[in-house]
């Protein structure tokens, strides 16, 4: 619109309320589609769904409901199709990840097409990743969600047992750490604010995948080298990993955590002694002698 000759500018509450109504428009959109899917993926064939699940994760690329549906859509297909579909799927997974480079959702089911490309078709791909994994680092090197999945990329490529991997692990993580120390050790302020936030990201991974031992890794790095003792909350650390405990319980990385945070604790000591008992005995025998020493 125009008066007198002149264009209107718009002002910034305009611009606001104008934002506001497209961000609003797509919530709209993306509610429709999603809605659509779930209610109709019985009687879609699996070409389909991989086609309408993509227009979705391409710009909401942490529904890891649609994922799911993608993995259960490319399993079923044939042989050929199947190899076809999980290559075209590393392709679609590096659109999403122009959308959102921090998506576990995403990165897990990258993780997810390795593994099937591996076992099913003797088709290694590890090594290529790695490249990948050095681009995202050097444009944002706190992306945890990629240094996981740069450690199961190693994983794989140098087979180990963990304990000879553990070591590998922190060599892995040191540029991470100097690299946050060095951005944060003047400003407690923002540290706070960034280890909160990497903690809720790592609280993610684990209750996804909670095999993830990069992530358990990361996680006690984060709570004993970063925090200290003194500064783990009973709310915001403990008693998430203690529901997770609930639900995936004999989990060793979980149990592992939950002792190393109860130590010291009188109420929680006769639960901590059990549990090292049973990892030294019967969830992780290899090791018993580390468990065995901190009880």
């Amino acid at each position: 619109m125009s008066v007198h000759g002149q264009v209107k500018v718009r002002t910034s509450a305009e611009q606001k309320a104008a934002r506001e109504r497209e961000r609003a428009e797509k919530l709209r959109l993306y509610s429709t589609q999603y809605e659509n899917i779930l209610n109709n993926r019985q009687l879609m064939d699996s070409f389909n769904l991989l086609k309408q699940t993509e227009n979705i994760l391409v710009d909401h690329p942490d529904c890891f409901t649609l994922w799911n549906i993608r993995r259960e859509s490319i399993v079923k297909l044939e042989n050929d199709k199947q190899k076809e579909y999980l290559e075209k799927e590393l392709q679609v997974t590096q659109m999403c990840l122009k959308s959102n480079s921090k998506s576990y959702s995403c990165w897990y089911q990258r993780q997810w097409c390795l593994k099937q490309l591996k076992e099913k078709f003797n088709l290694n791909l590890y090594q290529n990743e790695l490249e990948l994994c050095k681009k995202y680092l050097e444009y944002d090197e706190r992306n945890f969600h990629c240094w996981a999945y740069r450690y199961y990329l190693l994983e794989r490529l140098c087979p180990s047992s963990t304990s000879e991997l553990e070591p590998f692990y922190e060599n892995e993580l040191s540029f991470l750490r100097s690299t946050i120390d060095k951005l944060l050790d003047h400003n407690p302020s923002r540290r706070s604010t960034l280890l909160s936030t990497e903690w809720q990201l790592v609280l993610s991974a684990v209750y996804t995948d909670c095999s993830d031992q990069a992530a358990w890794f990361y996680a006690r790095w984060l709570l004993f080298k970063q925090l200290g003792i003194q500064l783990i909350s009973e709310d915001e650390h403990i008693k998430p990993l203690e529901e997770l405990d609930e639900l995936e319980s004999g989990n060793k990385w979980c149990m592992l955590a939950l002792c190393q945070l109860w130590k010291g604790k009188a109420e929680n000591n006769d639960k901590r002694i059990n549990y090292l008992e049973q990892l030294a005995n019967r969830i992780d025998p290899d090791r018993e002698q580390f468990y065995r020493d901190q009880i």
